[in-house]
């Protein structure tokens, strides 16, 4: 069975690139930006950040029950970093995530 469901993947995930290729799109296939993530208390108040995801979800797992989980994107050039868009809360997906695979 998981054979059949590792073709059916496969094979989807071949349809899916061979159709990206007709989709225009503003994002680059590649971002240089940097990502730094957040572990924030209930009141905003950060407790870790760093650039690491597996690091940043460990600090969520240990964090009270209310911390949230941030993600930002920043460019930068030789002397400042520059926050592009806005900050993004990711606490909800990575404990989607966590039950999807318990």
């Amino acid at each position: 069975m998981s054979n059949y469901i590792a073709q059916q993947v496969a094979e989807m995930k071949r349809k899916l690139e061979k159709e990206a290729t007709n989709i225009y799109t503003i994002h680059p296939r590649k971002s240089e930006l940097i990502l730094l993530y957040e572990v924030v208390d209930e009141s905003g108040r950060a407790e870790w950040g760093g650039a690491s995801a597996e690091q940043a979800i460990q600090w969520l797992t240990l964090a009270p029950a209310n911390a949230r989980l941030l993600v930002s994107a920043w460019d930068s050039d030789e002397e400042d970093a520059h926050l592009v868009g806005q900050t993004i809360d990711i606490t909800e997906i990575v404990q989607q995530a966590r039950e999807i695979g318990r």
